[in-house]
């Protein structure tokens, strides 16, 4: 039999020279491919790509990092963040309130030509994860990055997602921090009505001639002594009658000022809370430093032509061969079948 002893086209010939033989067809589908994809390459829109660079803080809390008195408080508000809060950072920027303040701005719907869209909300998103990069680099900073075919767009919109994102984080702690103002007011407004009540109270005292308890006991008992060792009984009269007063009220102007001490510790407290939340909710320190700003791209990132021609031409030579090769293989497998004698 003339087939038993034929070898396959893969070992009878080199590769190189099995695609030497096949060079024109070859060749025709990678000029063909090359000639399509250089079309392509010129008919896809161009991108630019602007990027903003940005580290974030350590710590937000101005009372805390500079009026408290706390011995352990954070004060190093001028700190780089560390991973944790270029995570947090991180959800902020890549929070739907500030993609829809950038449609918003910018009227992406319009822009993207979503308008007539009935999903056009979603359509938007995927434009904007498609549009809009960001990740955390090496050196713990984020890194955004905005794709867009207007140059001057593409760096707009890279520099105002720093801006809505700082109004965003704003807008979050503000909540917080005026809801927090209004209970640490409330208490410090309780605290200051209850210690004017008190002084009030002590005023009653104060008119009967409580004025300082210890010294005046200590200077009318003595005057008292000297009188009974020298005085008159007249002298001894006047004195005990200055004396009665602290003998009637001592109790009560003891326990008013000692009530009154207290409530007024308290009340320095509750000063201390009240100026603490205020500056959190009417003071603010952009939560983040800018390391590099988006400027105008002079050139466009996408697409790379170059590839795309290359990767083109290369799948068609690589897709050509292994067809020519297929088929000859297949020619060389019904061939022998049909060589094969009957039984």
């Amino acid at each position: 039999m003339n087939t038993e002893n034929k070898e396959s086209p893969l070992k009878s010939e080199s590769l190189f020279l099995f695609a030497w033989n096949h060079r024109k067809v070859i060749g025709t589908i990678c000029g063909i491919a090359l000639a399509l994809s250089i079309c392509v390459a010129y008919l896809i829109p161009k991108k630019y790509k602007a990027t903003t660079i940005l580290f974030a803080t350590q710590n937000n809390n101005l009372s805390s990092a500079l009026i408290s008195e706390q011995p352990f408080a954070s004060k190093d508000f001028l700190a780089f963040g560390e991973e944790r809060d270029c995570e947090q950072m991180l959800q902020v920027i890549k929070s739907e309130d500030v993609m829809y303040a950038l449609a918003k701005k910018y009227d992406l719907f319009h822009y993207y030509g979503l308008s007539n869209n009935a999903d056009k909300n979603s359509v938007l998103k995927s434009y904007y994860d498609d549009n809009f990069t960001y990740e955390i680099t090496e050196y713990q900073s984020i890194k955004i990055m905005v794709y867009d075919k207007s140059p001057v767009m593409a760096a707009k919109m890279a520099n105002d997602v720093v801006v809505i994102a700082d109004s965003v984080y704003r807008a979050i702690l503000g909540q917080r921090a005026q809801a927090a103002l209004r209970i640490v007011k409330g208490q410090y407004d309780s605290a200051c009505a209850y210690v004017n009540k008190l002084e009030d109270s002590l005023n009653f005292y104060r008119k009967q001639g409580l004025l300082s308890y210890d010294y005046q006991v200590k200077e009318l008992t003595k005057g008292y002594a000297d009188a009974e060792n020298h005085g008159s009984a007249a002298t001894i009269k006047i004195m005990e009658d200055k004396l009665k007063p602290f003998e009637q009220y001592g109790q009560g102007y003891w326990y008013l000022m000692n009530t009154l001490e207290e409530h007024f510790k308290w009340l320095q407290t509750m000063k201390q809370s009240y100026i603490a939340a205020k500056v959190n909710a009417e003071q603010f320190v952009t939560p983040f430093f800018i390391a590099n700003k988006a400027t105008i791209p002079d050139k466009n990132t996408y697409p790379v032509k170059w590839l795309i021609v290359f990767i083109s031409v290369f799948a068609a030579f690589f897709f050509s061969l292994t067809g020519l090769l297929l088929s000859k293989q297949l020619t060389s497998v019904f061939s022998a079948l049909k060589s094969t004698p009957k039984s």
